[in-house]
């Protein structure tokens, strides 16, 4: 994990003298603040904090009695996630090939970081799950993480040129699969409704945070094809 962030750093002030720095700073604050200010964001955010000091044990119970979707259909939600995520990366026309695999790359980094904020969260903050068998219900896989990739897929999506109801179509197939996949372990006691509602804020706004830092117009990319290997170097100016 730690290499990961290392990583980050890495892209976040590569090439930088003091006056890149200066701009890698702002960037990074005006990044924070889209992410943090988007309707989902703290919507979902305000929500939880409302179901926590009322009903979330009610409705987290109602919805572990009476199943509204098939649980096995888990594994496919997230797959079809992951796979909206990283086609419509792709599929955006005016990118050239370095954009493209800047989208790819900055998708890939976007979803390892969820991940680990997740396993973070669920190592260090202690709260039981609804059936008490586990202490951490802050943070799942299956919610933080799809809602991450449903965020940069909304991006991504945005920038290509289709018709409306063609966005609008990619867009709510991925955040119906993100929704689906965290109720599944609402219906499973794994985590309370209102758990849920946090993982989305969290994995939502590191998605939006990842593209708007990340996905700047000055990039340079350069691949290096050997005999047994390839290499890729990558730089983000800001």
């Amino acid at each position: 994990m730690r290499y990961l962030f290392l990583f980050i750093l890495i892209l976040i002030f590569s090439g930088c003298s003091s006056t890149k720095i200066t701009h890698a700073w702002e960037r990074t604050k005006d990044a924070a603040y889209v992410a943090a200010t988007d309707p989902l964001t703290w919507g979902s955010a305000a929500a939880a904090g409302a179901l926590y000091a009322t009903y979330d044990d009610d409705i987290t119970q109602h919805f572990m009695k009476k199943n509204l979707i098939d649980s096995e259909i888990d594994e496919p939600l997230r797959r079809l996630n992951s796979v909206l995520l990283y086609s419509t990366a792709l599929l955006v026309e005016d990118d050239t090939a370095m954009q493209k695999a800047k989208r790819l790359t900055t998708g890939f980094a976007g979803a390892a970081v969820a991940r680990g904020t997740t396993n973070i969260l669920n190592s260090s903050i202690k709260k039981d799950n609804p059936l008490k068998t586990e202490d951490n219900a802050i943070g799942s896989h299956h919610s933080l993480d799809p809602f991450a990739q449903s965020a940069l897929t909304r991006r991504n999506v945005n920038d290509m040129s289709i018709p409306l109801w063609g966005k609008y179509s990619l867009n709510s197939l991925s955040y119906l699969s993100a929704a689906g996949s965290a109720l599944t372990r609402v219906q499973e006691g794994g985590h309370s409704f209102a758990d849920q509602l946090v993982s989305a804020s969290i994995g939502n706004f590191i998605g939006l945070f990842f593209y708007e830092a990340f996905l700047a117009k000055n990039q340079e990319l350069e691949v290096s094809i050997y005999k047994d290997s390839v290499s890729i170097y990558a730089s983000w100016h800001f």
